[in-house]
């Protein structure tokens, strides 16, 4: 496949309009038990994978949360970048009906069926010139309201290969240095979506929106735990806004070598039939590693919701070192109305932000 701009690309003619950008529901970790005791007591057992990003829970399946533990399931997300489930008994409708709970479902450009996206295993070689098939990236990024909650379901799995590494765009942020964090804050990332419309094109595939480009804040707010976070994704960012030419061949160089020096704030899923992963996009990027496995034996049904279009308050907002050192000080986390728990909202100015109103 190739990124030119052919025949086929030039007559080609989108079968819809772009979207309208919409403003969300309001977000359902805001309704969740800030201690998750519904979720969490009804497992077996639970287990953070890494200290910054991945927690597996067993004994739970997902066709038969309440509405309670869907919250809880919404901000364990949102704290954990990443939530697994393995041996699910859950069908492509009951996937369905889990998304239609936490807001209105996301549509891939590139997707065919209009409610899920089918993940499929790829053997391309990683290393050849402008392939992309192993890069790190957050789901079209590149769109107004990218996606927030994401579940993907795997029908089959390989007996190995086809692992998926999430990393968290929190601790990415966190681990900048203040210099550095201080000088992105107020940048923004141009996300394309130029490139995915053309290798689409040009392999037979039938895009259904025209491309876009979208001025997203190169550090978001995330608008449950008020963390900073990255928002960088390889994929589909050309540039900053705000910088020259030399200028941006340095940043993003260093910015996608340093996600790729990330193995510390990441977290390696091994699927198998049945496996679940549930994850924030707005905090996470991931890569799924191509090749080595028989390819027709990796499937999977990937569901979205669309988020908020992304923002950044640095009144409201703090890294996660910070935030960790003003609780280790016993200042409080107030958390969804509730000064305790694990998700933590930075309490300046709260009452004064429309839309941030407690209504547990």
């Amino acid at each position: 496949m190739t990124t030119l701009i052919t025949p086929a690309v030039l007559a080609y003619v989108p079968p819809d309009p772009p979207l309208e950008e919409i403003v969300p529901q309001r977000d359902r970790a805001f309704f969740a038990d800030p201690e998750k005791k519904s979720l969490l007591a009804a497992a077996s057992a639970v287990q953070e994978l890494t200290p910054y990003i991945g927690t597996e829970i067993t004994g739970v399946q997902l066709s038969k949360l309440t509405d309670a533990q869907k919250d809880e399931l919404a901000l364990l997300a949102a704290e954990r970048g990443v939530v697994f489930f393995r041996d699910q008994d859950i069908t492509l409708e009951e996937q369905h009906r889990l998304a239609t709970h936490y807001g209105v479902q996301d549509r891939d450009p590139n997707q065919e069926d209009p409610r899920h996206v089918t993940i499929i295993g790829r053997d391309n070689d990683i290393r050849a010139f402008g392939d992309f098939a192993g890069s790190y990236h957050s789901d079209h990024s590149f769109e107004v309201n990218p996606p927030s909650y994401t579940a993907l379901r795997l029908l089959k799995a390989p007996p190995s290969g086809g692992d998926t590494i999430f990393t968290s765009q929190v601790a990415l942020f966190d681990k900048l240095s203040p210099r550095f964090q201080k000088m992105f804050e107020g940048l923004h990332g141009v996300h394309s979506s130029h490139r995915n419309y053309m290798l689409s094109i040009n392999g037979g595939g039938h895009p259904l929106r025209s491309p876009i480009e979208t001025h997203h804040p190169l550090i978001r707010t995330h608008p449950v735990t008020r963390l900073k976070s990255l928002n960088y994704n390889p994929m589909v960012v050309t540039h900053i806004a705000e910088l020259k030419g030399l200028e941006n061949d340095h940043i993003l160089s260093f910015l996608r070598e340093y996600i790729l020096f990330s193995d510390d704030l990441s977290v390696r899923f091994k699927w198998k039939a049945g496996s679940v992963a549930f994850w924030d996009n707005r905090i996470v990027v991931h890569r799924a590693l191509p090749g080595g496995y028989d390819i027709t034996q990796r499937e999977g049904k990937r569901i979205a919701v669309k988020g908020e279009r992304p923002f950044f308050d640095p009144e409201t907002s703090e890294s996660l070192s910070e935030r960790n050192g003003r609780l280790a000080n016993g200042s409080p986390k107030k958390t969804n109305g509730v000064v305790s728990g694990s998700n933590g909202i930075a309490t300046k100015k709260l009452d004064e932000l429309e839309g941030l109103k407690i209504e547990n």
